[in-house]
């Protein structure tokens, strides 16, 4: 199944790499964001008589401007350029968290996409487990999973994985009918659920068209955790693709995506996020909290919220552009006929 990805609200998945405020500067006139190409910019034989001053101060000098003073070599040698929040661009030069790239081209990686939509699958799974009569059991195994017991975690891997994976029987579900078939994969635990499904990267896109630079804060956080941090992230709106097939799950693609849907409206409600992402909503990258990197909804759903060892987040990442804040990942699936 082709699906289309549309960012609801910006998107950001760590490269692993941050840009310090000496290899970028702010755009006199735009206020964009220009990150340096520094191997071609030391190259150029204009930079020499910047050189021995650059390698003496760049360690406690913070902008680039104040080193390089001749602004049309540095607009030479600009990598990408992309639009930045007022917050961004106004406050305190700080180092840049990078978006992952491919060859310099943004994209969104299947494995993020694919913990997302996994995590909804076993939420459901052992819901359904539940509902079917086994309803000691998944509350056992959920107070005693949420201590960080290795083996009972892996306990509630494998009765989701065993209820997902294809049988020989057809299961009626409120999603629909399930069709199964005899095929499934074999494995590891963790592998077995894993292989499930394959999710492709998605689509790769221009950084300077999907691009932005944004500040993000913590909200709720005790003594003053304020501590702003820029991301590069997806703007909204932005669209992309990625290809879903089915290995060895019960379900049908169709299924999966209206899962996926229920759960992170319940994700966002919890999250106090008001989002309108009909028909199938996804949340990725940074911003997750508890509500959905756990089983927490779960727990208090069946009545567990004192005894589930996962305890609501007490603080929240959110952009920061003039008064309004943002909530940080959230996604619109779309099947393509």
């Amino acid at each position: 199944m082709k699906v289309k990805v549309k960012v609801i609200t910006p998107v950001h998945i760590g490269s692993g790499q941050s840009i310090s405020p000496s290899g970028y500067f702010i755009d006199r006139e735009k206020g964009d964001f220009n990150f340096l190409n520094m191997d071609s910019l030391f190259c150029d034989p204009g930079f020499s008589r910047y050189q021995k001053e650059f390698i003496g101060e760049v360690a406690y000098v913070r902008y680039i401007e104040k080193i390089i003073k001749d602004y049309n070599l540095l607009k030479k040698h600009v990598l990408y350029s992309i639009p930045a929040t007022q917050e961004a661009r106004t406050g305190n030069r700080i180092e840049v968290k990078l978006f992952i790239k491919s060859a310099g081209r943004p994209y969104l990686p299947g494995s993020s996409l694919k913990g997302a939509i996994v995590t909804a699958l076993i939420y459901y799974a052992l819901n359904e487990l539940y509902a079917a009569g086994k309803e000691e059991e998944i509350k056992k195994l959920l107070i005693e999973g949420s201590k960080k017991n290795e083996k009972t975690n892996k306990q509630l891997i494998n009765l989701a994985y065993d209820f997902l994976k294809k049988k020989h029987q057809s299961t009626p579900s409120k999603y629909g009918k399930i069709e199964d078939n005899s095929y499934y994969s074999s494995g590891g635990q963790e592998s077995r659920f894993m292989h499930l499904l394959d999710v492709s990267d998605s689509s790769y896109l221009k950084a300077q068209n999907v691009l932005k630079v944004e500040q993000c804060r913590v909200q709720g956080a005790k003594r003053g955790g304020q501590i702003p941090v820029l991301f590069e992230t997806l703007k909204e709106r932005v669209e992309a693709e990625f290809e879903i097939r089915n290995i060895s799950c019960k379900l049908g693609e169709t299924q999966i995506l209206q899962i996926c849907h229920d759960f992170y409206q319940k994700v966002a409600a919890a999250d106090g996020v008001k989002i309108n992402a009909e028909p199938n909503l996804l949340r990725i990258g940074q911003g997750a909290t508890a509500f959905g990197t756990s089983l927490l909804i779960l727990a208090e759903e069946l009545g567990l919220k004192d005894r589930y060892g996962v305890k609501p987040p007490r603080t929240r990442k959110r952009l920061t552009e003039g008064k309004e804040t943002k909530a940080l990942g959230f996604v619109q699936l779309t099947e393509l006929k």
